[in-house]
């Protein structure tokens, strides 16, 4: 059976502190704070721009042996030259955090413009030529692509990419029906004003993401790797309580948030 790994959309919330972290955890500590809760991370500034080596190498040291982060592609790639000769800039934004990450780089995420339609296929074809490359000999790099365009969902592109071993980003806004690898809980933006406490009832649709997870994963050897699964806080307001109750409806453990550890000891 598959293994599920579960996180969410960032590490660094002062709203978190209190509900989440011990009250006045100081910055540089909250990624490993995160970690000894969290197996797996999605990075979010990546998308602004490409991270320094030092950052990653960071990031790396602060995380134990079997941490995953994944990280969205930055923005000049995907929404600036909408995957028009980018390939090369993609393969060296991979190749940097593959080096620096090492066995820590969970996916490659490359989202994709809400109008990137369907008639733009062509050009995500050529991206793909360029970016399953094996530069330097080595394996490709493990890349997800999410389409926001709803109209894909009619295309066979979710098979197509399997087959060239890319994933497909599932969320609950689109879903192309291919398998389950990397799943987003998005939630809509600006739908809650604060961060420290799940506010939107969406239990129903966390149970039903459970069992459809709980599906996927006995469906895949637990050779293969992880599925990811990524919350964001605008889906009920509070991602850590959020993948408290999804973890709840797949039988798996949940750890004591490590604010509340520290209450415990009192």
């Amino acid at each position: 059976m598959q293994e599920i790994r579960t996180g969410t959309m960032g590490w660094s919330y002062d709203d978190w502190k209190g509900p989440f972290y011990a009250a006045g955890t100081a910055a540089p500590r909250l990624l490993e704070e995160y970690a000894k809760i969290f197996s797996t991370v999605e990075l979010d500034s990546t998308f602004y721009g490409v991270p320094r080596s030092s950052t990653l190498d960071g990031w790396a040291a602060q995380t134990p042996s079997g941490f995953l982060f994944s990280a969205k592609a930055p923005r000049a790639i995907t929404h600036e030259r909408r995957l028009v000769s980018a390939a090369e800039a993609a393969l060296d934004f991979g190749c940097l955090l593959r080096d620096h990450l090492g066995p820590k780089l969970g996916g490659l995420l490359l989202q994709l413009p809400p109008d990137f339609s369907p008639e733009e296929k062509p050009t995500l074809r050529a991206f793909l030529d360029g970016i399953l490359s094996r530069r330097g000999g080595r394996e490709p790099l493990p890349w997800v692509i999410e389409f926001r365009d709803g109209s894909w969902a009619g295309t066979t592109t979710a098979q197509e990419l399997a087959e060239r071993g890319v994933a497909c980003a599932t969320t609950e806004r689109v879903d192309l029906g291919g398998p389950l690898r990397y799943v987003r809980l998005l939630g809509t933006e600006n739908s809650v004003a604060r961060f420290d406490e799940r506010q939107m009832d969406r239990s129903e649709e966390v149970t039903a993401w459970a069992a459809r997870l709980d599906q996927a994963r006995r469906a895949v050897p637990d050779s293969e790797p992880p599925l990811l699964v990524y919350v964001r806080n605008f889906f009920e307001g509070h991602a850590p309580g959020t993948i408290a109750l999804l973890r709840d409806g797949l039988g798996l453990p949940n750890a004591l948030p490590p604010g509340q550890q520290q209450m415990s000891l009192f």
